[in-house]
């Protein structure tokens, strides 16, 4: 079997400037929440007319705390919302997007089998994902230490990495649930299905006696609800999280070489 990496080597170089604009993007909103964090500390006693079960839910009971503060913003809200429509839209368009523009007869037409396309694919998902992991990292470690946030740059880096396998598992799942459709509405709208029902589960178990263990199947538990940002790297919520992923893409991977892409 040839070592060279075709399909992974288009695809990167395909991404590179949708993966420049999306990385100026994280990095504008990035720097804008983490650096209101001083006026945001001085004004959380206005958040005590939330109701104490919508600010938990939202993880902003403790902005006043540097983790507190970045959970509820960066790593809790913003970074997710944003990391998981780029994996989402990029696991999406790997097969599925594909087979739709007629692409993917291309490729198959040379020997490469379905399997391998899947992977290489999934690996450029993979740099893309990693490349604004690590913008994300860094960049907040710089403003945090700038800020005065008391948060050790070890945490921010378990934050950032538990941040990033979250988003890789919904771009697994997305090109996948592809990989098995072969449709790009129907892939769309069934991951992102997943990811907005798993987040408000995640959310609403946690402020329910008695309903806590539901978080524990759901990804967002496992990426934050181990709290990086003050606790460091959990590394239960890692194995979870690429298990999740080499699940997804294992699932996904056997269907597509089994589908009749022609029917």
């Amino acid at each position: 079997m040839s070592t060279e990496l075709p399909v992974f080597g288009k695809a990167v170089r395909d991404q590179r400037r949708g993966l420049l604009l999306w990385g100026l993007g994280v990095a504008l909103v990035t720097a804008i929440y983490t650096s209101s964090y001083s006026q945001v500390k001085n004004q959380a006693d206005s958040l005590d007319s939330l109701p104490s079960g919508m600010s938990g839910a939202m993880n902003f009971d403790d902005l006043s705390s540097g983790a507190g503060f970045l959970e509820g913003t960066v790593f809790g809200l913003l970074g997710p919302l944003l990391l998981l429509i780029f994996a989402i839209s990029t696991g999406t368009r790997a097969v599925a997007g594909q087979e739709q523009s007629g692409v993917l007869d291309l490729y198959l037409a040379y020997p490469i089998t379905r399997r391998r396309l899947g992977l290489e694919r999934f690996g450029a998902l993979f740099v893309a994902v990693l490349a604004l992991t690590v913008l994300i990292g860094l960049e907040v470690t710089a403003l945090a230490s700038s800020q005065d946030m008391d948060v050790p740059a070890g945490n921010v880096i378990a934050g950032a990495v538990q941040l990033g396998l979250l988003a890789l598992f919904f771009g697994a799942l997305a090109l996948s649930i592809g990989a098995f459709t072969g449709s790009r509405p129907v892939t769309l709208g069934a991951t992102s299905a997943v990811a907005v029902g798993t987040y408000v589960l995640n959310a609403i178990a946690s402020q329910i006696d008695g309903a806590h263990f539901l978080q524990r199947i759901t990804p967002f538990y496992w990426a934050q609800g181990t709290h990086p940002l003050r606790e460091g790297f959990d590394v239960l919520g890692v194995i979870v999280l690429l298990a999740a992923t080499a699940a997804a893409l294992a699932v996904g991977m056997r269907a597509f070489a089994r589908r009749d892409i022609n029917a």
